[in-house]
């Protein structure tokens, strides 16, 4: 008899478990189906879950037997703008105006005044360039006094709620964008056990079968081909600001969907210094035609999303003709949408010129080149090592001031690491000396700051010797005739 109540109570503790677990909208809850990825055929990302940033941040994984879990960066002291998000599509729709119960199991240390984590539901998948800080609001972030209590070892957040919109994608992380929540300056991970997403009345959609199956035969994990130059696997420069250039052959401007007012053809104020700066080619001086593209990602049908991404660039094209003197004969308007998109997804309007360069009228009657080595930075960060700042005051001493005087910054790195991230890496690098330079001496007159990442080495990357000659900042300074 004791033995039947046993097993009466057993069912009854279990039944509950296997409804919720029956109705959980999150595929591979518990992070224990262990993802393939195909670009190096190795447990990379547990099944149906990515990073946010899977060109230059991996999801961090740990799948060892019987202890599987995903860790985010909730802030680095290293780079305090480095952080990470993992992102799943949810088995069901969000359906607006429904209540929803959110369930998350944390490994936390609860000795710091740790930053706990928000959730953003979109309608589609969030993808950037850079592991920084999403400049997205999150549909909710958790209280540590309503929505926090202890389970065991484990942190146990959980959350009801209306659902606001609808969605299809469940993003975590931190979206605290400032730094001065974390005065210890310390670095903060956390680690999540497992997720629920149950809706508080019916059942999962019948389709709910078939997504996670699409999900799980999904198996890249660490390359994204962005829609650009004619279909061409071409990666976008990444947009580290609002409105980003990037000098080369070609001048590369990148505006967000907030380059006007909404509701009004007037451009946003916060533009108009920017663009006064950057965009130095005049109407009339235009040669070659200048290309706008304007990427939509938002919508479910691929046409419609093309359509309102050129409308969008005439809607720049337009601005360029009746404020700056442009013609619409100087442009090539193109619209590119796609459901599901790859590489950075943030929506915008490429400006793109190629135009001839202009004639030196001075001549150069000889150069000098100053190495910034790689020990002058902190390890694998732009931030300059203070301990060797007298090494670089007595650099910087050695160039002289004077109008007859021009000087470019470029950073380099070694080939360790992916090139998108080296090329960051390097600009961000050659920008650090170059304000370091300006501050020190106002009078020195910089002409040119540029990353050239790894594409420009000096000694072979195969020897450690070799790599640390190749992370270098290049400082030439260019003697004018006077």
């Amino acid at each position: 008899m004791a033995s039947i109540r046993t097993l009466i109570l057993l069912v009854a503790v279990l039944l509950p478990l296997q409804r919720i677990q029956a109705q959980n909208m999150i595929a591979n809850a518990g992070f224990t189906d262990v993802n393939i990825c195909t670009e190096y055929s190795y447990p990379c990302a547990p099944s149906a879950w990515e990073s946010v940033a899977p060109n230059t941040s991996k999801l961090m994984y740990t799948a060892d037997k019987g202890n599987r879990y995903i860790t985010l960066t909730l802030y680095s002291s290293i780079d305090p703008d480095f952080r990470t998000y993992s992102q799943t599509q949810l088995l069901c729709p969000l359906q607006k105006g429904q209540q929803y119960l959110l369930k998350i199991y944390l490994l936390m240390d609860e000795d710091r005044p740790y930053p706990l984590p928000a959730v953003l539901f979109d309608t589609v998948a969030v993808y950037r360039w850079t592991p920084r800080p999403l400049q997205v609001v999150p549909t909710f972030y958790f209280s540590r006094t309503t929505d926090k209590h202890a389970e065991n070892k484990w942190t146990v957040l959980e959350k009801t709620f209306t659902a606001p919109a609808s969605a299809n994608h469940l993003v975590i992380g931190n979206f605290d964008t400032s730094t001065a929540n974390y005065p210890n300056k310390a670095d903060y991970y956390l680690s999540i056990d497992s997720i629920s997403l149950t809706p508080l009345s019916g059942q999962l959609c019948t389709s709910a079968a078939v997504t996670k199956k699409i999900l799980y035969a999904q198996h890249d994990r660490h390359h994204y081909i962005s829609p650009n130059n004619d279909g061409e696997p071409q990666p976008v420069a990444p947009t580290l600001q609002t409105v980003f250039f990037n000098k080369g052959a070609c001048d590369t401007l990148l505006l967000k969907n907030d380059f006007f007012v909404p509701g009004t053809r007037y451009i946003n104020s916060a533009y108009s210094s920017q663009l006064e700066k950057i965009l130095q080619l005049q109407g009339d001086n235009v040669r070659n035609k200048i290309k706008l593209t304007g990427y939509v990602f938002r919508h479910t049908n691929e046409k419609y999303n093309e359509i309102l991404g050129q409308d969008r660039a005439k809607a720049v094209a337009s601005y360029l003709v009746y404020q700056k003197g442009y013609s619409f004969d100087d442009f090539i308007i193109a619209g590119i949408g796609k459901c599901a998109p790859g590489g950075d997804s943030t929506e915008r309007v490429e400006f793109i010129s190629c135009q001839p360069a202009g004639e030196v009228t001075v001549p150069v009657t000889h150069t000098d080149t100053l190495l910034i080595p790689d020990l002058l930075f902190e390890v694998n960060s732009h931030q300059l090592n203070h301990q060797m700042l007298g090494a670089l005051d007595s650099l910087i001493g050695r160039i002289p001031a004077g109008d007859h005087i021009s000087v470019t910054v470029t950073g380099h790195t070694d080939n360790t690491g992916t090139p998108v991230y080296n090329q960051e890496l390097s600009m961000r690098r050659a920008f650090t000396v170059s304000d370091y330079i300006r501050e020190k001496d106002p009078a020195i007159h910089i002409t040119e700051v540029t990353g050239m990442g790894e594409s420009v080495p000096v000694a072979d990357n195969n020897t450690a010797a070799g790599r640390r000659k190749n992370r270098r900042v290049e400082i030439v300074i260019y003697h004018l005739s006077q």
